[in-house]
């Protein structure tokens, strides 16, 4: 049975000042910590053995996701305390990961995709390696990933200046390998799956290939990005379910007091306390949250530790 390894080591620093309170992974979307739709797609997939590194606000992520139960999975926590590299972090956890095909996604990313179809192609290809992409009108933002008619992978390319860009296949950070890629991997050391093993694979020439997913994925790398996530679970574009109850084009937590307020496509958390007269557009409101005085916010992040206002937009979809 193939296993998982969800990576969530990173900072968030282009979320600040959203992470400056609460790590990445447990940024709600739809009022569920990000973490948690990663944990659904691999238990989707019947994937129920995971490992997860986890460095910022590590105790806070253990708190709140725990041992994985109460999603029908067993998570191996490991704790770094200093970054070795997305490839690093899952070398670390090879005596639990090596005996089989394993499956590796972000632990930060917001996806709603079927992770059999992956799977299902990795085996028909007796691929070593192979990675799931999205199209995207931007390649510039992303690491790209260019193949031959039959989906083999040729090269990548990382953030390309526009109009240089070898492909507009994107690289989602999902990918899945044979286990005898850990014997590519050095122990203790620094070492990125992009920058390092990616290159090896290809120099090699081994078996990798790539394949267009369908569903919805974003790696959430920007306030924008976390806005329009929630923005799109509205919009019906991510089908999984969140917290609370869908009232007039909202979703709405448990324990919340929204009594003459105005609000409009907004997600808003339990255990909510708005002031009346108050006017919500477009917006997200975390989860205990208190405004004792009216107040109109429109494109905003509002959080017990301050409203932090977002513009633009970025999403990747394919459903």
């Amino acid at each position: 049975m193939p296993k998982g390894m969800m990576l969530a080591a990173g900072r968030g620093t282009r979320l600040k000042p959203l992470t400056d309170n609460l790590p990445k992974p447990l940024l709600p979307v739809a009022n569920r910590p990000t973490m948690c739709y990663g944990l659904n797609a691999l238990r989707n997939s019947g994937i129920t053995t995971i490992c997860s590194n986890i460095s910022y606000k590590s105790d806070d992520i253990k708190t709140v996701i725990g041992s994985g139960c109460s999603h029908g999975v067993d998570i191996n926590w490991l704790i770094e305390d200093e970054p070795s590299g997305t490839a690093g972090g899952f070398k670390k956890m090879e005596a639990v990961l090596c005996d089989d095909t394993v499956i590796v996604i972000a632990g930060d990313a917001m996806l709603d995709i079927d992770l059999n179809e992956l799977l299902n192609y990795h085996h028909i290809k007796k691929s070593f390696a192979t990675i799931g992409t999205l199209p995207v009108n931007d390649p510039s933002q992303y690491g790209v990933v260019r193949t031959e008619n039959n989906g083999r992978i040729i090269d990548f390319q990382e953030k390309p200046a526009p109009g240089t860009q070898i492909s507009k296949q994107a690289n989602t950070g999902i990918y899945i390998f044979d286990h005898a890629v850990f014997d590519m991997i050095p122990s203790d050391s620094f070492f990125d799956f992009a920058m390092h093993l990616f290159p090896q694979i290809l120099q090699k020439n081994l078996p990798f290939y790539a394949i267009p997913l369908h569903g919805y994925w974003t790696d959430i790398g920007n306030p924008v990005d976390y806005l329009q996530a929630n923005m799109d679970y509205l919009k019906g574009m991510i089908n999984i379910k969140g917290e609370g109850k869908e009232v007039a084009g909202n979703l709405i937590g448990d324990n919340s007091i929204i009594e003459d307020v105005s609000i409009v496509e907004c997600v808003i958390g339990s255990n909510i306390n708005i002031a009346a007269g108050s006017s919500l557009t477009h917006s997200v409101i975390w989860d205990n949250t208190v405004i004792t005085s009216p107040v109109t916010v429109s494109d905003a992040v509002v959080t017990p530790f301050g409203i932090y206002q977002i513009n633009s937009k970025s999403v990747l979809s394919n459903r």
